[in-house]
């Protein structure tokens, strides 16, 4: 009876520790699901925003649609013009940001949750605060080297490289570009007056190259792309 009476409360220990384990298990938490930007939508070419200092800032309203899951949205704000970017935190579907007027931008918002993060795609837009008969040119998307590209002189000193990029304004009248290259920041002018996207330059072997191209349009307002690098070997 003993011996029965022993294994009976053996048996009922075993079933409360294993009820004790499997309460501590929890649901796997899944990242947030898509989002999607709503203002400024990617149509809104030129916005002005609402002034907050005459001539210098603008306050600009960003939304965006609800992703499931998510308990917090980071957006982050990148002038283009510089390539400094803001961000904030926020569990609203909406913010404000006092941005440099005369100035394009991107966006993108990220939501987050304890499971991980799913990012928006990426919107641009240029903010000119009031009215204007005349908008800075956009920022020249750099397209050929591709930025970490290894260019293979095949044993030569000198190769000949072709760049090429990609201009566009709102005004639609756009005057040229200047074209920076060299071997530590993009801060030598090579060539300038440029009339189309693209230049040829001989290269020596075994080196970084760094460059970037300033557009400028016909009213003389101008732009800065990023500076892209590649290698020549």
């Amino acid at each position: 009876m003993r011996t029965k009476y022993l294994f009976a409360t053996i048996a009922f220990i075993v079933a409360l520790f294993i009820a004790g384990c499997g309460g501590d298990e929890k649901d796997e938490v899944l990242p947030p699901g898509a989002i999607a930007l709503l203002s400024p939508s990617g149509t809104s070419t030129c916005i002005q925003g609402t002034t907050v200092i005459a001539g210098k800032t603008s306050s600009v309203s960003f939304s965006w649609k609800a992703a499931s899951n998510a308990e917090s949205y980071r957006i982050d704000i990148t002038n283009l013009n510089t390539q400094t970017t803001t961000s904030q935190t926020v569990k609203s579907l909406s913010c404000n940001a006092i941005l440099d007027i005369n100035a394009y931008y991107s966006w993108s918002v990220k939501a987050i949750n304890s499971g991980g993060s799913t990012s928006s795609d990426t919107l641009q837009f240029y903010l000119s605060g009031t009215p204007a008969s005349k908008y800075a040119p956009n920022p020249a998307d750099l397209t050929a080297p591709a930025s970490g590209a290894v260019i293979n002189a095949n044993g030569a000193a000198t190769v000949q490289v072709t760049f090429q990029w990609t201009g566009s304004d709102s005004d639609n009248d756009i005057a040229g570009y200047t074209f920076y290259l060299d071997n530590t920041d993009a801060s030598t002018l090579v060539t300038s007056s440029l009339t189309s996207a693209t230049t040829t330059q001989t290269l020596t072997s075994g080196k970084t190259y760094y460059w970037k191209v300033v557009t400028t349009d016909k009213a003389g307002n101008s732009s800065i792309s990023t500076v892209s690098s590649f290698q020549v070997k």
